[in-house]
């Protein structure tokens, strides 16, 4: 039997095969790059990667809500069928089975949302952007090619998707080489990234996106096991994230507050 060839776009038993190193290099290559640059397929690979569930806790409220008498008479009803092999089924397809029922709540949850919570909309891009970054390590970055040009390239993306005019100037930042500017896409928001590698403490970025007109100073969080020091102003979300010691990723984004004002 020939083996399953894993390509664009990225289903459930890829990112499984991936994390179970099924593969080829190649695969792995490209899977990865499009990881890189899609905030929503490293989503989709954060949650098959922590998914050992426990499959009889998850169920029990529906379970209780079951017509239970009904069922079991309708389960006698049923003849006994032959026995199915356990190798049947593989490992990936009982994962990418109980994600499914996963996104299927959530989607229920996200249509109930009220379209108006911005403030929770806020929030929910900041733990997206922090699980992105939780996936970076300083490899990610070190063989970015970050030429003026490049950096041009994103810096007008950023203009034209987010109607944001950003100088290379005001990026400068002591310890740290600025690597790229690009944009990412949640749903129908558009996020400027733009991202330095740290000399002692890796990647990180500044995450920009639309937000309500409201202003407030820099907050602190922990989100994913990285540090956030975000800030709202003038239409925007500011989002610093990195593995920084607390005070010192403040105090970056403090820098970054004044230089961009």
């Amino acid at each position: 039997m020939n083996r399953e060839t894993f390509t664009p776009p990225w289903r459930d038993e890829a990112i499984v095969a991936w994390l179970d190193g099924e593969m080829t290099p190649q695969e792995a290559a490209q899977f990865e790059q499009a990881m890189a640059e899609d905030a929503e397929l490293a989503a989709r690979v954060e949650q098959l990667q922590h998914s050992s569930l426990d499959f009889e806790q998850a169920f029990a409220p529906l379970l209780e809500q079951a017509p239970q008498a009904r069922m079991a008479q309708q389960l006698a009803d049923i003849p006994t069928p032959a026995p199915i092999p356990a190798k049947g089924y593989s490992r990936r397809a009982l994962i990418a089975a109980s994600v499914s029922f996963l996104l299927v709540g959530s989607s229920i949850g996200f249509m109930a949302r009220p379209s108006d919570d911005e403030k929770e909309e806020s929030q929910n891009i900041r733990d997206l952007e922090a699980r992105y970054m939780s996936l970076y390590s300083a490899e990610t970055l070190a063989d970015t090619l970050n030429d003026a040009a490049m950096l041009q390239r994103g810096l007008d993306r950023t203009r034209l998707d987010l109607g944001l005019q950003l100088h290379p100037q005001q990026l400068h930042l002591p310890g740290a080489e600025l690597k790229m500017v690009r944009i990412l896409r949640y749903e129908r928001t558009s996020i400027a990234q733009i991202a330095w590698l740290h000399a002692d403490y890796g990647p990180m970025a500044l995450c920009i996106s639309p937000a309500p007109h409201d202003t407030n100073p820099i907050t602190r969080e922990q989100r994913h096991g990285m540090q956030l020091a975000w800030w709202k102003r003038d239409g925007y979300q500011y989002v610093l994230i990195g593995r920084n010691p607390p005070a010192q990723l403040a105090a970056t984004a403090e820098t970054l507050q004044t230089a961009l004002s």
